[in-house]
C-alpha cells in the first residue's frame, strides 16, 4: 500500500507543477461548499484505525448539483469571482466501497470488502452576498452496507447549517463554519454533534488552494469526544474544463478517535 500511495503522491504532485504552465480561465475548484456547482468526484481514503487495529480504505463516488434558479443577482457582480456563488437549492450524493483489515489480538489480519453506507445532503442557499452567504439542509446516511461490519449499522438524519465569511482571512479566503446534529431513525442508537470549521485559501491566482479542515465531534450516546483535523493541498489540473485534484492528509485526536491517520487523493469535474 505504502508504494501505491508514494506513487499517487508523485503523479499528483507532477500534476500540480503541469497546470501552472497551463493559461488561467475560470474557477472550477470546487472549494466553497456554499457555491452549489454540478460536481463529479472520485476519491480514494486510507486510514490507519488506532492501537494497531488495522486499516481501511475507501473509495468514494460523489456527485454534486445545483436544484434551484442562479443566486447570480444576489453577489451584484456581472463577472469575476464571486459572480455565480450557486443555486437556492443542492443536492450531494455519495457511495462507498470499503475494504477493512482487521488484526486479531494473535496478529492475524481478518480482511472483508464491500458497498459501505450511502449519503444524500439536500442544501438551501438562504441568503447570499460577497461577504456573507447562509445555507441550511438535511443530511441521510442510510444502512446499506454489505456486510453489515463495514457500516454503522443505523439509518441517521442530521440537520446541518453553514455560515460562509469570504475575504475574513485576506483575499479570496473562505471561512464557512458548519454545525450538525446525527440522530438516529432506525437501527443502532446514534447521537452526535458535529462542529466543522473549514478554512479555504485561493492561491497562485487561482490555480491551487489550501483548505485546514478540523472537525470536533462529541458522541453523546457512547460520552465520547474526539477530534479529526485534515489538511487539503489541491490544485487545478485543466481550469477551463474543470478537472482538478487534490492531496488531503490527516490526523485524529483524542481517546475515541476513529483512526490514529489517514490520506485521502482524488480527481474531481466542476462545472457549471
Amino acid at each position: 500500500m505504502k508504494n501505491i500511495t508514494y506513487l499517487l503522491i508523485t503523479l499528483f504532485l507532477i500534476a500540480s507543477i503541469t497546470a501552472f504552465a497551463q493559461e488561467k480561465k475560470k474557477d472550477n475548484s470546487g472549494t466553497n461548499p456554499i457555491n452549489f456547482t454540478y460536481d463529479y468526484r472520485l476519491y480514494t481514503e486510507m486510514q490507519h484505525l488506532p492501537n494497531g487495529a488495522g486499516s481501511q480504505v475507501r473509495g468514494i463516488m460523489e456527485f454534486r448539483a445545483p436544484l434551484g434558479r442562479d443566486m447570480a443577482k444576489y453577489l451584484g457582480e456581472e463577472a469575476g469571482f464571486w459572480r455565480d456563488i450557486g443555486s437556492e437549492f443542492a443536492l450531494r450524493f455519495r457511495a462507498y466501497y470499503n475494504d477493512l483489515s482487521l488484526t486479531t489480538p494473535t496478529g492475524d489480519i481478518n480482511s472483508v470488502s464491500g458497498i459501505g453506507d450511502m449519503d444524500a445532503r439536500l442544501l438551501w442557499l438562504a441568503h447570499a452576498t460577497n461577504k456573507f452567504a447562509l445555507a441550511g439542509g438535511v443530511e441521510a446516511f442510510f444502512n446499506t452496507a454489505n456486510p453489515e461490519i463495514l457500516g454503522s449499522g443505523s439509518t441517521i438524519l442530521a440537520p446541518v447549517v453553514f455560515f460562509g465569511f469570504f475575504n475574513l482571512m485576506g483575499n479570496r479566503s473562505i471561512f464557512a463554519p458548519g454545525f450538525q446534529y446525527q440522530f438516529d431513525v432506525a437501527g443502532n442508537t446514534v447521537s452526535r454533534t458535529i462542529l466543522d470549521l473549514y478554512f479555504v485559501w485561493i492561491i497562485s491566482g487561482g490555480w491551487n488552494w489550501i483548505i485546514l479542515n478540523p472537525q470536533i465531534i462529541f458522541d453523546h450516546h457512547n460520552e465520547a469526544e474526539f477530534a479529526m483535523i485534515d489538511f487539503e493541498w489541491g490544485f487545478m489540473i485543466a481550469p477551463q474544463s474543470g478537472i482538478g485534484g487534490y492531496i488531503r492528509p490527516g490526523i485524529g485526536v483524542g481517546y475515541d478517535r476513529p483512526f490514529d491517520y489517514n490520506l485521502e487523493f482524488a480527481i474531481k469535474f466542476v462545472w457549471r
